[in-house]
Formats: structure tokens, sequence, C-alpha cells
């Protein structure tokens, strides 16, 4: 089965957005790896990292550079921004390159390099 830009959109609108780590077995794959900004961690770490941030009062809002994607059947790259605020908070824009590489409809890996580094900011204190 190939995968398509639309199935990780769905991911980040209903599990991202909504905030619900109840969905990330729904989307991920159990032996997932994540690189991010060069450090790389695996989906006990991702799952309870996101946990603990969505427990917050952050939220979400995603657009993509629909210009940027590049699909194989089990591969996509693009370009997006996922703005995070906390209350009482300037809101942060962070730009994303990815690549997202799939088992069947699972995310099975992610390398990704974002601009702010979202490790250092502060809405993702909580999530170490």
């Amino acid at each position: 089965m190939s995968v398509s830009v639309a199935l990780l959109k769905e991911m980040f609108e209903r599990m991202v957005i909504a905030k619900n780590p109840d969905l990330i077995a729904t989307y991920y794959h159990p032996d997932f790896r994540l690189t991010s900004n060069g450090v790389e961690q695996g989906y006990a770490d991702f799952a309870a990292g996101h946990e603990r941030v969505y427990d917050t009062p952050i939220s979400y809002a995603v657009r993509y550079d629909e210009q940027a994607w590049v699909q194989t059947p089990d591969r996509i790259a693009g370009r997006m921004w996922i703005t995070t605020r906390r209350p009482d908070t300037r809101a942060t824009e962070m730009e994303i390159v990815l690549i997202v590489s799939y088992v069947g409809t699972l995310i099975h890996r992610v390398w990704e390099v974002t601009w702010p580094d979202w490790s250092a900011l502060p809405e993702f204190a909580d999530y170490e």
C-alpha cells in the first residue's frame, strides 16, 4: 500500500492539533525512530514526551508548502510550519523540512530539521 500526503496531514490534524496522545499508536510504528536536529529518540521517549506536552496548555497550528511534497510508495518529504503557543506568550513559528518513511500505513522513521530548534523552545520544556 502506498502512503499519501493526506495520511500525514490527517495525523497532524487528528493527533497534533487536537493534542490527542491516544492516537500515537494509530499513526506510529512500534519500532519508530525520530531524528530531529541530529538528536535521535525511539517510540517510548517520543510518546512520553508528546503525552507530557499535550497535557499542557500549548496549542498548535500547521501549514504546508504544497509545492514541496515529494513522495514514493513508502516515503514522503516536505516542508511545513508549525506554530505553537501557550497562554500569555508570543506564538513561535517553526519551519520544518522532513522525510517520513512508512511501514504499511504507520510512520516508521522521521528525519527532520527545524528552525528554530524545537527542543530549545520554552513551549517544550515539559517534553524531556
